[in-house]
């Protein structure tokens, strides 16, 4: 009993969930019916499914947060659904992904992330027209990638590009796959119902234990409990109670432990750490984590502190070489949510987190491994060496350890430079030791994790591996070995001016060539041991260290003689590589400032660069330093500019001359702010296609410690007047003709070449180099040489060079009604008491429908009661029996005359449509005598629908497929519609009149013309799911909204363009629920509500004609469940208090108004930029004979607002004119005033070059003779 209370370390490890800013926020995922986990991790990224369909992936840098664009860069590679994703455990940037379209395909991401979209892959593997269900890596062998596809189990040599094994044996469906540690045997789950441990390496079948698991077939998951003869699967019993059983493989038929937990349609995801035992199981759909806590004996799972938040997507575990250790991170989970990325932190408690806690962190399954694909078939069974997690024994300290190899051609050269060198060292040496394990580790290439997770020394080609120019000998080797191990060490504690100030001494000491490729990094790994045995060729000089506060030195010019080993001393023979400005935190806490165009890999921080205001584009001193300071630049050597992420700026001979005054100058990487970035995605994205301009930005629009920049607030105040957020396809006015002196500043002399005040060197301004409208004016000044002047100033050129493209599209639209608030009407305003309400109305009909009169409720029980309330007197109906129109048969659906407040119409079961009349006051006692009936089918009917603009125009559908139109004049048939194969959801008119959209059970949306042809005009694919629909037009007819189910049974809501109904524009998936969404659309605000029955929240969504098409709004969440909505015409809102919609909620027990609104300062006026005039569609625009006739109508509009009420417009567009107060006896005041107003005029005009000349003197006019003729 004593093992029970054995206390364990990670017992109470803490689930510490980080704040919104620092999650990958505004992501698009939807639900997948995989058996994947849909999210992968390595040390260096993170990669998940995007958008609805999840054919895309996307990638981020592991450390990334904030909000993400719509345009991000992407992974399209696939024409189906990504079923699974991972990443290779030797190779952080080699990711595989398998999908639906049977296609498994390798892909190499950049050191740097994403910085374009890929879709052309290093490696395809095909299925043969089988989908891809699983995949994944060796845990051992390098290079080694196995799937599953149906009962198939399929190896790759990723190196060789070939399948190396294949097997059929499996029955049904593989759900799942997971290797033993060691790599020797793999289990798998199948939809059979059993498991099975695999070895692919056995003669004779490779399924070599089977034993029956959970006795659902719906979905099971399995993970191999490390090193230990243990498996533990997740799945569902008989009774769809979630399981998890362990099982010995020792004894493999009987499970050692199961674990009923709850019942529920999500899977169990489990994520087993082997160091620690922490197993953490993630439900699809749950809002819940649990972690518990893995034993040898009884109980074998102990249960940890359970994590509660948003709804789980997705989930995988970080890399161990990714923890941050010295905060006691034991482990970290990435959750996938359908619009976020949350890493969540898994925390031992401490007293102190100063010191490395080596209890919590057993040794762990290193990064590198010197077993290939090839061997491990042949049967060569090799661990993966351990690493320590411990700072003090890994070079970075610290920092995650990432491993980046090239792509798939670099990979393959490092696999044979490996298997040769093992051939070498086997023939030539004894058995490697554990010291030369480490040394064979130089076909990686081990980067420092900095800010932006990036690599800082420019290499080409990082998967390479070079040999040096100059061999030296043994000696050599030695001396240069003692020599690096000293800088290494003294480089590590220097302070950035002492790394500067030895630096040029630390390149003329090395005898070597500077090589790229990825020996450099892979030798700064084995610097430190001495120990190494010498080759044919010295060991690679290593790069500089990076600073403590991310300073870089920049890469020295090959052609500059530095490190010839000429002994001279001159600091200026050589590029001295200069430190960044010292930040004030060192990567601790990354703020923004706004909204994230685009995934940016730089975190570099200072306090500069967060509250610096870039300069205005444009402006006077925008365009007067770059004529000042920009004259001499000469570009680096090897210099990439990349305009959103980094930029270099280059520093001129004369503010920055080097020692010996013939050096090059030094580059100075910076990252750009929020509204830098933001200004030159807006400047360049219409001339980013074939043009060279624009690339980069001059050095004084972006110099943080200018001696000459304005202050804060200018600058902030100049930038916001030049602000081009949006700017529409508009003429450019004509532009003034101006003197050359008021737009560009002259050249002082120091800056003129040649005595020519006019003439610039030609390599004084690279235009390449200078954004746009800078750029534009500098190329135009050169070409024009002397004499001719600009035809435009520098704002007019900034506003000429704007994009065309809203800002909308990147930064998310702002729109009016984004704040819409939801108030419930007062208590006195209820009808109160309901009883008896019908729960058994079909899905078709929406259960309740109210005009402004009355409301009428569904009754439970036999007959078909329907109970009419009117809502001109509210409170408490009195107990006993409530009076209603009793119909006979069974409801199917009702709906209340759009133009006659008094006249129901009630389809029932037998197909009969009956018209009940109301008279004023309402009902007094049950009824069962309509005012007249219609016999419209032979069988049940789905819904009815009356015109929106035509009287006694009524719809209707039925079982038997049809839908027909009726004169209910005369009860007669005028057309019917034919065209669909299933059961029809839902029927919308335009709003014109004139046509008819319907959702249809096959999946199919149609548009119809009713009264031109019976078969549909045009036609598309709907909601794939067959719970319900329903449609209706939006935005002027233009678009179709459609909500629906997908094929998971997830709650969603789809745009259509209604002349192309292919594929929706967008989609946008809400949650798991049974209740169809019912919508309902205000044309004049187009906003959209949606909600179902049973629901408490009503989902409020912004229609647009641009990307995304759907816009979320400020959801309205009521107090409790409801049954029903409804809402009333625009002639019944009350726009003095700036209600834009108004509804009627029916709940369990009561019916309550719903008012909603928008909040504004100026509510004692009309808003008439929230109430357009509006269409009259309260009464008959025209008869039944006309719209049959063909006779259309375009209905009326008429202003909402009320007499005496002035409009908003009016009072902006005429500001009153305030008088100025007389204060005769303050003279001495206005005075002093006034003096101080003259001296800041001199002092500004003394700092400003003006002239006192006018345009007109220096125009040639009209000789002095003519005037005396």
């Amino acid at each position: 009993m004593a093992w029970r209370f054995k206390a364990s370390k990670y017992k109470n490890a803490a689930p510490i969930v980080p704040k919104a800013e620092a999650c990958v926020r505004e992501i698009s995922v939807g639900s997948y019916q995989t058996y994947g986990n849909n999210i992968a991790a390595s040390a260096a990224f993170m990669a998940f499914n995007w958008e609805h369909s999840g054919s895309s992936v996307a990638v981020l840098p592991l450390d990334d947060c904030g909000r993400k664009s719509k345009t991000m860069p992407l992974l399209h590679g696939h024409t189906d659904t990504v079923t699974d994703l991972k990443f290779s455990p030797f190779h952080d940037g080699l990711l595989a992904t398998a999908s639906q379209d049977c296609l498994v395909k390798i892909w190499h991401i950049p050191e740097k992330g994403l910085e374009q979209s890929l879709s052309d892959p290093e490696a395809v593997f095909s299925h043969k027209q089988r989908r891809v269900e699983t995949i994944g890596f060796h845990p051992t062998a390098d290079g080694l990638l196995y799937s599953t596809a149906a009962g198939c189990v399929a190896l790759f040599d990723v190196a060789a590009q070939k399948e190396i094994f294949s097997n059929n044996e499996h029955p049904e469906v593989i759900q799942s796959a997971s290797w033993r540690e060691d790599g020797t045997v793999l289990a798998t789950s199948c939809k059979d119902k059993c498991v099975r441990i695999f070895d692919p390496r056995a003669a004779g079948s490779p399924i070599q234990m089977l034993a029956e698991s959970h006795q659902s077939i719906t979905d099971s998951r399995v993970v191999w409990l490390g090193n230990q003869t243990r498996i533990l699967t997740t799945g569902f019993d008989a009774a769809r109670l979630r399981q998890v059983i362990i099982r010995d493989i020792r004894n493999f038929n009987v499970p050692v432990k199961t674990l009923e937990l709850d019942c529920s349609t999500g899977i169990l995801m489990p994520l087993f750490d082997a160091d620690t035992n922490m197993l953490f199981l993630a439900g699809k759909g749950d809002t819940t984590i649990n972690y518990l806590e893995i034993t040898d004996k009884d109980p074998y799972l102990i249960e940890g502190l359970r994590h509660t938040g948003e709804q789980t997507k997705g989930a995988c575990l970080v890399p161990k070489r990714a923890l941050k250790v010295m905060e006691a991170e034991v482990n970290r989970v990435l959750q996938l949510t359908s619009n976020m990325v949350i890493p969540i932190m898994y925390q031992v408690p401490r007293k102190t987190y100063r010191d490395f806690h080596a209890d919590l962190y057993p040794e762990t399954a290193g990064y590198r491994t010197d077993l290939v694909a090839s061997e491990w078939l042949n049967g060569t069974n090799q661990a993966v060496p351990k690493m320590s997690l411990d700072p003090a024994k890994r070079e970075h300290g610290d920092e995650p350890i990432v491993i980046h190899r090239g792509n798939l051609s670099d990979f393959i050269k490092n696999l044979e430079n490996q298997k040769a060198k093992g051939k070498s060292q086997n023939q030539n040496q004894k058995p490697a030791t554990t010291s030369t394990e480490r040394n064979d580790n130089k076909h990686f290439m081990m980067l420092r994790k900095c800010n932006n997770g990036e690599e800082k020394n420019g290499n080409e080609n990082p998967g390479s591996e070079k040999r040096l120019a100059h061999p030296k000998t043994q000696a050599d080797e030695c001396s240069l070995n003692q020599n690096e191990l000293i800088r290494k060490f003294e480089a590590k504690y220097k302070t950035d001016s002492e790394k500067d100030h030895h630096q040029q001494a630390d390149e003329k000491e090395s005898p070597t060539e500077h090589s790229t490729g990825s020996s450099e990094e892979a030798s700064s790994s084995a610097a430190l041991d001495t120990n190494s045995p010498s080759g044919s060729h010295s060991p690679p000089k290593p790069m500089p260290r990076t600073s403590r506060n991310n300073s870089l030195p920049e890469a020295v010019n090959p052609q500059s003689g530095c490190g010839s080993g000429s002994g001279n001393d001159s600091a200026g023979e050589c590029n001295t590589p200069r430190p960044r400005p010292r930040t004030t935190a060192a990567a601790a806490y990354k703020p923004r400032l706004g909204p994230k165009p685009f995934s940016s890999n730089t975190g570099d921080v200072s306090f500069d660069k967060v509250f610096a205001v870039p300069v205005a584009p444009g402006s006077h001193e925008n365009i007067s330093n770059v004529g000042q300071e920009n004259c001499s630049d000469v570009p680096a050597p090897g210099a990439k500019p990349d305009l959103i992420v980094e930029i270099e700026i280059q520093k001129s001979h004369e503010r920055e001359p080097n020692v010996a005054g013939n050096g090059n100058g030094n580059g100075v990487q910076k990252s750009l702010t929020t509204s830098e970035r933001r200004k030159i995605f807006e400047q360049n994205s219409e001339s980013s296609g074939n043009s060279t301009e624009g690339e980069d930005r001059t050095d004084a629009d972006l110099r943080r410690f200018s001696a000459v920049r304005s202050s804060i607030a200018e600058r902030r105040r100049v930038y916001e007047s030049r602000s081009k957020s949006q700017v529409d396809d508009k003429a450019q006015s004509p532009v003034p003709l101006r003197r050359e002196s008021s737009k560009v500043e002259p050249l002082k002399p120091s800056q003129q070449l040649g005595g020519n005040s006019n003439v610039m060197p030609a390599s004084g301004i690279d235009s390449k180099r200078i954004s746009v409208p800078e750029g534009k004016l500098m190329e135009e000044h050169r070409q024009r040489g002397n004499g001719a002047g600009l035809k435009k100033s520098a704002t007019e050129a900034a506003f000429s060079a704007a994009s065309t493209k809203r800002t909308s599209t990147v930064f998310g639209k702002v729109s009016k009604f984004r704040h819409l608030k939801g108030t419930p009407g007062h208590k006195s305003t209820h009808i109160e008491n309901l009883r008896n309400l019908s729960r058994q109305i079909p899905g078709e009909c929406n259960g309740f429908h109210a005009n402004h009169e009355r409301v009428a409720v569904p009754l439970s029980g036999p007959g078909g009661k329907i109970a009419i309330f009117e809502l001109s007197r509210p409170g408490r109906l009195p107990d006993g029996v409530i009076p209603s129109l009793v119909n006979g048969s069974n409801i199917m659906d009702f709906q209340w005359d759009p133009f006659d407040a008094q006249r129901l119409a009630v389809a029932c079961d037998d197909g009969i449509v009956k018209l009940w009349r109301i008279e004023e006051g309402g009902l007094s006692e049950p009824t069962n005598t309509p005012q007249g009936e219609l016999t419209a089918h032979l069988d049940k009917i789905y819904f009815i629908r009356f015109h929106p603009l035509a009287a006694d125009v009524l719809l209707t559908a039925s079982y038997d497929m049809t839908i027909k139109l009726w004169d209910l004049r005369t009860m007669t048939e005028k057309c019917a519609l034919t065209g669909h194969t299933d059961q029809i959801f839902d029927f919308a008119w335009s709003p014109c009149g004139k046509l008819g959209a319907s959702v249809c059970k096959d999946g199919k949306i149609r548009v119809y013309n009713p009264r031109q042809s019976e078969t549909p005009v045009r036609e598309g694919n709907g909601p794939v799911g067959t719970r319900g629909a329903r449609i209706t037009w939006a935005l002027e007819g233009h678009y179709i909204v459609c909500t629906g189910f997908d094929k998971v049974s997830e709650r969603q809501i789809s745009v259509y363009n209604a002349q192309k109904l292919t594929a929706p524009l967008n989609t946008a998936s809400l949650d798991v629920s049974p209740s169809i969404l019912i919508p309902y659309y205000d044309e004049d605000s187009s906003t959209l509500f949606v909600t179902g029955k049973g629901d408490s929240t009503i989902y409020c969504y912004e229609i647009t004609d641009e990307e995304p098409y759907i816009c979320p709004l400020s959801h309205h969440r009521c107090s409790s469940l409801h049954q029903g909505l409804s809402f009333l015409t625009k002639n019944h809102c009350d726009v003095a208090s700036v209600e834009f919609s108004k509804a009627y909620r029916l709940t369990n027990t009561t019916i309550e108004p719903l008012s909603f609104t928008v909040p504004r300062i100026k509510s004692e006026l009309f808003q008439d930029d929230l109430f357009p005039p509006t269409r009259i569609t309260w009464s008959a625009t025209l008869s039944a004979e006309d719209w049959f006739a063909c006779n259309d109508k375009i209905a009326a509009k008429v202003s909402l607002k009320p007499e005496g009420m002035d409009t908003l417009s009016s009072k902006q567009q005429v500001p009153a004119l305030a008088k100025k107060p007389d204060h005769s006896n303050f003279g001495s005041k206005s005075e002093y005033e006034s003096n101080k107003q003259q001296e800041i005029q001199k002092s500004v005009s003394a700092r400003m070059e003006y002239t006192t000349k006018l345009e007109q003197d220096e125009m040639e006019g009209v000789d002095e003779n003519e005037w005396q003729e």
